[in-house]
């Protein structure tokens, strides 16, 4: 859809640099922004309204929490919310024109990080709500959405505030899109969960091709059209050759359920490939890499040390391409694959995982002086020399379908 220029009724607007990915606006009860843009046209329109949202607070007096509306006034199909709702001193998602109605099945919590989708199918007349990328509930309804041309709001509803019960919305959003079309469940998957994705391709390494554009730097790299898909980068092997990425919020925050993939042709078996690290606070780990004799090793830090995994059997070769893939979950643990096969994992040591806190870097193929301390006497310290492909991060434990899916591509 088009741009809007959304305003704050009045005047003020604040910001946190803790948003999911760099900025976020806040909405709190004392400068609550309360945005209000002019009509988006989604009458008698299927639609998709996705957003970022960080609920700093849900109280048992509050039935109904605003986030977006086009709500002239409370009549039947004519209002159109996506709210969250109290039910049963629960919180769920909700999707509503007023009557014709879609609550989620999953509670929701404050202080994290989640995603939330709404759409509206005009075709089948179906209502979905969407929580993290998977679908939380699905409705069937009688009508589209037929309110007037009114004004747009984020974080409020002006139609409910004389209501009791009613809230604007009190934490921090980011990175809201409206759509006029019925966005698909595994393109919903895709921008709930996929962190980043750069492919190295055409010699630009700095675009993340993912949903969230994060930012990247690199310093003594080239592009080489050998690569796994199209081009790749090449990595010297010194101390000044690496590739820099930030704002990986998910990564930090602990027992999040996470993936790492890519693709990497090393001229020699040693050295980090994956590092995740924070300046300020001196965490880092790193989480690919070689080990002293030549093995892939994954690895997390579960809040008392490192877990490792490899398998000596299945390692990688030099001057040939190969696939690494770590995922985590608490349910399965750490787990390595390489060439599509799973060759090693541990849930005991590593059913839980400890982020960093604040939202991390992600570097290749060095770990920029980082202290041994970082390394655990697991992976070799060394810069890994060869090149890298089709860099990923998902916010979720991939399937050995998904891995499948990536290696065959």
């Amino acid at each position: 859809m088009n741009n809007y220029n959304a305003t704050p009724t009045n005047n003020i607007m604040s910001f946190t640099t803790s948003g999911y990915v760099n900025q976020a606006l806040i909405f709190n009860a004392s400068s609550n922004p309360k945005l209000t843009t002019s009509y988006i046209p989604l009458q008698s329109s299927s639609f998709t309204i996705d957003t970022w949202l960080y609920i700093t607070t849900l109280t048992s007096d509050t039935t109904t929490i605003a986030i977006f509306s086009i709500c002239p006034v409370l009549t039947y199909d004519e209002c159109l919310m996506c709210v969250i709702r109290q039910v049963n001193s629960a919180f769920y998602l909700f999707l509503g024109f007023y009557y014709d109605d879609c609550a989620g099945n999953t509670s929701l919590t404050v202080n994290t990080w989640i995603h939330a989708a709404f759409v509206f199918d005009l075709t089948t007349l179906t209502q979905k709500v969407y929580l993290n990328g998977v679908l939380d509930s699905t409705c069937n309804v009688s009508s589209a959405y037929t309110g007037g041309t009114s004004n747009t709001t984020i974080g409020h509803i002006p139609a409910y505030t004389p209501y009791i019960g009613y809230s604007p919305f009190q934490g921090y959003m980011d990175q809201m899109t409206v759509s006029n079309r019925v966005k698909s469940s595994c393109e919903i998957l895709e921008i709930a969960t996929l962190v980043a994705y750069f492919t190295f391709d055409n010699g630009l390494f700095l675009n993340d091709s993912g949903p969230n554009s994060l930012q990247a730097t690199t310093n003594s790299t080239s592009s080489t059209a050998s690569g796994r898909f199209f081009q790749a980068i090449s990595f010297t092997g010194s101390n000044s050759s690496y590739f820099q990425m930030s704002d990986f919020t998910a990564l930090g925050i602990s027992n999040r359920p996470f993936s790492i993939s890519l693709w990497v042709r090393p001229i020699s078996l040693q050295g980090v490939i994956v590092i995740i690290s924070i300046t300020s606070t001196g965490y880092c780990v790193p989480h690919f890499g070689f080990s002293i004799n030549g093995t892939v090793m994954a690895q997390i830090y579960n809040g008392t040390g490192f877990v490792a995994v490899t398998d000596a059997t299945h390692s990688v070769a030099t001057s040939v391409w190969s696939h690494l893939v770590q995922t985590w979950s608490s349910t399965n643990g750490i787990r390595l694959y390489v060439n599509n096969v799973l060759v090693a994992s541990n849930l005991i040591s590593a059913g839980s995982y400890s982020g960093s806190g604040l939202p991390p870097y992600i570097t290749l193929a060095n770990s920029l002086s980082a202290p041994s301390s970082c390394f655990g006497n697991q992976v070799t310290a060394m810069p890994f020399h060869g090149d890298i492909d089709d860099f990923r991060v998902y916010s979720r434990e991939l399937s050995t379908n998904d891995v499948c899916t990536l290696y065959s591509n």
